[in-house]
């Protein structure tokens, strides 16, 4: 697994290597295959550019960070996250709402909305 780290410095690899040579590499394959990155590192190495040689070296770093990280990850079980409990509620069916209640519709009001009656108005001036 690649950390952003890796990500980062194979991206500056990859304009690097555009602009010095015209071509850049596959930035997904070298962060998943480790012979792709091998020979991009190579190509960083031999190629005398003081910027890609400090890029391909921080790369092999961010990599051994990487692999450390994951193999002690490995190393130790994951606990189990406590498991939530539900707000109380009265009824056994409630058990699992969220403890906001039962959502009910709004009441609808029973007189005309005054603020349509300027449209109205506008409509009747228009017909004269």
């Amino acid at each position: 697994m690649s950390s952003p780290a890796q990500l980062r410095i194979a991206a500056r690899i990859h304009y690097a290597l555009k602009g010095m040579l015209g071509e850049g590499i596959d930035v997904a394959a070298m962060l998943n295959d480790p012979a792709e990155a091998r020979e991009v590192l190579y190509v960083c190495q031999a190629s005398g550019n003081a910027e890609l040689v400090a890029l391909a070296n921080q790369f092999f770093v961010a990599s051994e960070v990487a692999r450390l990280a994951d193999s002690s990850s490995l190393s130790k079980p994951k606990a189990k996250p406590a498991k939530a409990h539900a707000a109380p509620q009265d009824a056994a069916w409630g058990q699992d709402t969220s403890g906001f209640g039962i959502s009910e519709p709004a009441d609808l009001p029973t007189q005309p909305n005054p603020r349509t009656r300027w449209l109205k108005n506008f409509a009747q001036r228009l017909t004269r």
